[in-house]
């Protein structure tokens, strides 16, 4: 009764598992289909194909031709469309296949479908053999159960209901999104054990130093030793139930690091999207602002050359620079929102840097304001646009600039950081709010009356395009410093 009921059972779940895993096949395949990636789609379908009883995988686009398929024969061929093409369903031939047609869609629109073929014999002998190992299990399992219930018994009662206790308030807690590591009396240090004076090493005077991936690569590389061979380690789980809350607790974790990588790349994702809204956005509005301004400034040329008078002559100097302002940040905003692709030659980054510097010192000196250069002579050429890394660092000085006063200093530093080259531009000035500082990229936001408040938004747009990131400090009163990280590359 028992394998039957087994057998019945283990079909249910195989095929509630197939369906379940037909929803996420469909949903996977949307992107590849949209961007037809004929690898990454037959790579799907010879994946599905490893499951027991599966004869066929295909994937046919929306004109019904076959653009996927374990039989490399069938690609190209095109199937017969009707009303039922791409709805799903289930159906069983007269050969004893079961098919399973589920259609693929990105929001309304359908993008094709994809069918699955089961044979009812395959999976009869799969689950036949599945049930032959829980028949030897069951006959194992009589002949000694009665010899070790009692000691069984015990064993739990003494050894194991108090672990289990912490383990199932440490998942309820995780389950309420309060990650806190389940508690294990058995943990010493290594540095305790064996009396290690080493300061270096990066789990000194940490518990549980195997969850963290900076100790273990230590442990690998100085001790030529893996972790769970460690007899730190082992002391520290006890048993088999120790394993299981410490691989929980890694697993917590890891979980930690996922989800706070996934949240940056969400957070990354809604930026570019918001970014690319206002790039559209910017350049639309200044092409339609771009000929009536030209039209205007060329009227107050005219004008200014036709006309005489003091009271006239003045207002039309007034128009014709503030025309000559909007012009400026017009070009501003369609330079962000139509950015050039990069130029990339190999080059030495000091030495632009030193032209930006002779650009912009006369006008430092006029304001009496001392700018201090350090580079790393140790920096080799790599391949970078040397026109928008002007532009870049000529935006972070004159940002310096209107932030600093007479008097205060502006340093500009380099140095090599493994595979990245660090500009640093720090300044003594007046510092960015913090209540504004999680700002300071978005396009459009400044708090100067004047400008476009594109500046640090080309800046940090001009960095991730050449593969690299930006990071500030500042403190109010006390200045600020953005630091670049380009990565150093040695092939356009």
């Amino acid at each position: 009764m028992i394998i039957n009921y087994q057998k019945k059972s283990l079909k249910e779940q195989y095929y509630k598992n197939l369906n379940h895993s037909l929803e996420s096949f469909s949903l996977e395949v949307v992107d590849w289909l949209v961007f037809f990636d004929p690898l990454k789609l037959e790579e799907k379908v010879n994946a599905l194909k490893t499951t027991p009883g599966i004869t066929y995988v295909m994937i046919v686009d929306k004109n019904g031709r076959v653009v996927a398929h374990t039989d490399p024969s069938q690609l190209g061929s095109f199937i017969s469309l009707d009303q039922n093409t791409f709805k799903p369903w289930e159906k069983t031939d007269d050969k004893g296949i079961k098919h399973f047609n589920r259609p693929v869609f990105k929001e309304d629109f359908s993008l094709g479908t994809v069918r699955v073929g089961v044979l009812e014999t395959e999976l009869e002998v799969f689950v036949e053999q599945s049930v032959r190992t829980l028949r030897n299990y069951m006959v194992f399992v009589s002949g000694v159960f009665l010899l070790i219930a009692l000691v069984v018994s015990y064993f739990i009662s003494t050894t194991l209901i108090k672990p289990l206790a912490k383990l199932k308030s440490s998942i309820q807690k995780v389950q309420a999104n309060e990650f806190e590591l389940c508690e294990n009396e058995n943990l010493i240090l290594c540095k305790d054990f064996y009396q290690c004076k080493d300061y270096r090493c990066p789990s000194y005077g940490k518990t549980r130093c195997w969850l963290y991936e900076d100790t273990r690569k230590w442990c690998k590389r100085t001790l030529k030793i893996q972790c769970e061979d460690c007899f730190v380690y082992k002391y520290s789980c006890g048993d088999e139930l120790g394993y299981v809350i410490e691989s929980f607790n890694k697993m917590l974790i890891d979980l930690k690091t996922y989800m706070k990588q996934l949240e940056r790349a969400t957070q990354e994702k809604i930026k570019l999207e918001k970014y690319s809204v206002i790039s559209e956005m910017a350049m639309v509005v200044a092409h339609e602002i771009k000929n009536p301004l030209n039209s205007i400034k060329a009227a107050c040329s005219y004008l200014k050359a036709n006309f005489k008078g003091k009271v006239l002559q003045e207002f039309l100097s007034i128009i014709d620079k503030e025309t000559q302002r909007l012009n400026e940040l017009i070009t501003g905003f369609l330079t962000y929102a139509r950015p050039l692709p990069l130029k990339l030659e190999k080059l030495q980054i000091n030495t632009i840097i030193k032209e930006v510097i002779n650009l912009v010192k006369t006008e430092f000196d006029e304001e009496n304001k001392q700018i201090e250069v350090i580079l790393d002579s140790s920096i080799p050429e790599f391949y970078f646009d040397p026109y928008q890394i002007k532009q870049m660092l000529l935006n972070l000085l004159v940002n310096a600039e209107e932030a600093t006063k007479e008097g205060d200093k502006i340093w500009v530093f380099t140095k090599k950081e493994e595979n990245f080259v660090v500009i640093s531009v720090k300044d003594t000035g007046e510092g960015i709010p913090e209540e504004f500082q999680d700002k300071v990229f978005e396009p459009f936001f400044t708090t100067k009356v004047t400008g476009s408040g594109l500046g640090l938004a080309c800046v940090e747009k001009i960095v991730r395009e050449h593969g690299g990131k930006i990071t500030f400090f500042s403190k109010k009163g006390e200045g600020t410093e953005f630091k670049v990280y380009l990565p150093i590359r040695h092939e356009p």
